[in-house]
């Protein structure tokens, strides 16, 4: 009997270890943090339906109704920080949908990049986030259609959520749904 539970406890350090090794490697591979290897997602680990968007609780106002058509805000400032380096222009193309964007060199909303997904806003995994509607901007880089996700979180500085469904470049109202497809 003694045998039997000492070659049971075996196997089951066994299979311990062959599970905590890979996330081990890379864990160590990402310098700790295991959140790197949610940075080398792929097209194919997209959830079901598309990641969702973070919102702002404080966002009440729905977005505009499809037939208003694109909005323009009066000027408005944002600067892009280093952990964006290379998406750039995708930011400014997310900003400049709204009109009256003024990027600065450290002034306005600061506009924040990660490999992975954004945490501190709502549940789940939400690729981007719109704090204090434009106090501060997160966005990841897991997205296929990064300026889209930028102009959808740029548009939390004034409106929330549009129903359900995908966020598309047809209207403000399109723009404006909770998730990427």
């Amino acid at each position: 009997m003694f045998t039997l539970i000492r070659r049971l406890a075996g196997a089951a350090v066994a299979a311990t270890l062959v599970l905590a090794v890979p996330v081990t490697s890379a864990a160590a591979a990402g310098n700790g943090d295991v959140r790197s290897v949610t940075a080398r997602a792929t097209q194919a680990d997209t959830p079901v339906g598309g990641y969702r968007t973070g919102e702002d609780p404080s966002a009440k106002e729905l977005a505009p109704a499809p037939e208003d058509g694109g909005v323009r805000a009066s000027a408005w400032n944002y600067h892009i920080t280093a952990s964006c380096g290379g998406r750039e222009s995708q930011i400014r193309q997310g900003a400049n949908y709204w009109g009256g964007a003024v990027e600065t060199a450290s002034s306005g909303t600061p506009v924040e990049c990660t490999g992975g997904y954004v945490q501190g806003c709502g549940s789940g995994l939400v690729v981007g986030c719109n704090w204090g509607a434009g106090d501060r901007i997160m966005l990841s880089t897991l997205v296929n259609d990064f300026a889209l996700l930028a102009a959808h979180e740029f548009g939390h500085n004034w409106y929330g959520h549009s129903p359900a469904g995908c966020a598309n470049w047809a209207s403000a109202y399109e723009v404006m749904r909770p998730t990427m497809c």
